[in-house]
């Protein structure tokens, strides 16, 4: 469970670290116009998308280091950075996206691992 919390730890780091920059790189006008509301277009569809691929790519990464149910992990791992990253808007934290990240995949990893039944039903 150990190995599994800090592969779930450093994989949210990438991911917030990903969505961090992409956010910044937005704000600041360096991939898109700032007349005519191109930035918050391109921040709208960023959204989804940034969802999609944060979690094929922690699937990926789970997958390659033969974690169980790497699709769950993924799914719920960047369902929690999401909602944690929507929460830096208001509250500023630097670097907050890795922080988020190391969070929420972090909560995702007690949350989808695998539970013994005897041990979930209180039995030996």
């Amino acid at each position: 469970m150990v190995r599994r919390l800090i592969i779930g730890v450093l994989v949210g780091v990438l991911v917030g670290a990903a969505w961090w920059g992409l956010r910044e790189f937005i704000a600041a006008g360096v991939v898109c116009s700032t007349e005519d509301w191109d930035c918050l277009g391109l921040g709208l569809v960023s959204i989804p998308v940034g969802l999609v691929l944060g979690v094929l790519g922690a699937w990926l990464l789970f997958v390659a280091t033969r974690r169980e149910r790497p699709l769950g992990f993924a799914a719920c791992g960047v369902a929690f950075t999401a909602v944690l990253t929507l929460t830096t808007v208001w509250v500023q934290v630097p670097a907050g996206g890795l922080l988020a990240g190391a969070l929420g995949f972090a909560l995702a990893a007690p949350v989808t691992a695998r539970h013994p039944v005897g041990h979930t039903a209180g039995r030996d």
